[in-house]
């Protein structure tokens, strides 16, 4: 069908473009900016960008839908993730400001089957995973089969810690909130790289310890580029490191309260935006809080089945899920996605 239409070059694109405008406007004042960086809404083809797929190892576009759980009471954050759980969660973070004792963390995790789902923690101390461990055991369930992701504080311990739990992520980078957020995402990746190295360990075997976890903003397709750059731009650390090497590394988004506004209809309206760009973008867990997470963290139980149900929505309706790197070819998104690695890979090299 397309060999009906002559190949139009984008010279002669905007020259078409130039003369519908007859003078009123210059073709300039449609850029826009972004981050500091100005963009023509106008590619085409001959801007010859890249539309190599991004998988990050991925044969699908599939993501874990989760739920961030703030622990206070144990036994209530319990309820709270077994009602996660029902609602189609297949992914738990919980964030404790202090380590648990094994009888709380215990009570936390109190008729989760571990092996079925992923389980998370903001914190990583040795203890704590030592009671993970044991309360895994204790349920008559295999450790080597459950996926789970701590910030583990003591490097020299990732070997040991990674025998026992194969599945698990030890490592993790989180640069929530916090500006330049990929900037500072692969200069705290490559931290981790180099306290590997020091520790005598193979990076080749432990670069995928690595986990990120990243928000994202109001703008659609700025956020669908972010999540992409993340992955140009880790692929290019571990590359400096071992050109053999290839990235696949979690990528985290949470859609935090910090683009919320006080009116709860409208943080879910955004939310669904958010999540569809971050879904596009291939992240691989995605966490969207309570759209009235403004007032309580925890948000109310509707809130957060909302919150759950946008990504159901997203999976079982709209099948994001089975196209890998959807936006791949498109020449605006690939640009975008670009440039925003480029600036970020500046900033990490004058860090």
């Amino acid at each position: 069908m397309f060999k009906e239409f002559k190949p139009v070059s984008k010279k002669e694109w905007l020259a078409k473009i130039e003369k519908d405008l007859k003078g009123k406007k210059s073709i300039d004042t449609f850029n826009w900016e972004l981050e500091g960086m100005e963009f023509t809404p106008f590619h085409h083809q001959d801007d010859e960008v890249s539309s190599e797929p991004l998988t990050n190892g991925k044969n699908k576009n599939n993501w874990e839908i989760g739920e961030r759980i703030i622990v206070s009471d144990f036994k209530m954050a319990n309820q709270q993730a077994l009602g996660a759980l029902q609602k189609g969660a297949n992914a738990l973070l919980f964030v404790i400001n202090e380590n648990p004792t094994f009888d709380e963390l215990n009570i936390l995790l109190k008729d989760i089957q571990l092996e079925w789902i992923s389980t998370h923690f903001n914190i990583g101390s040795i203890d704590l995973i030592d009671n993970f461990i044991n309360i895994i055991q204790s349920k008559n369930q295999n450790p080597a089969e459950v996926n789970c992701s701590f910030s583990l504080n003591d490097i020299s311990k990732l070997e040991h810690y990674t025998t026992q739990l194969p599945k698990a992520k030890f490592l993790s980078v989180d640069v929530l909130n916090v500006k330049n957020e990929l900037a500072n995402a692969i200069k705290k990746g490559n931290e981790l790289l180099e306290n590997i190295n020091e520790a005598g360990l193979n990076i080749s075997e432990y670069h995928a310890q690595i986990q990120f976890s990243i928000s994202l903003n109001d703008n659609y397709f700025g956020s669908i580029a972010t999540v992409r750059a993340l992955k140009l731009l880790w692929q290019n650390v571990l590359t400096a490191w071992n050109k053999e090497l290839i990235a696949s590394s979690i990528i985290n988004v949470h859609l935090t309260t910090k683009t919320q506004t006080e009116d709860e209809n409208y943080n879910k309206i955004k939310a669904t935006t958010q999540a569809m760009s971050a879904v596009i973008g291939g992240v691989d867990r995605l966490y969207i809080y309570p759209s009235d997470g403004f007032v309580n963290e925890n948000g109310t139980a509707f809130s957060r089945r909302i919150g759950l149900n946008v990504q159901h929505l997203m999976e079982q309706e709209s099948y994001l899920d089975r196209v890998i790197d959807p936006s791949a070819g498109s020449y605006f998104i690939e640009e975008l996605t670009n440039r925003i690695a480029e600036k970020a890979w500046n900033e990490f090299k004058n860090s």
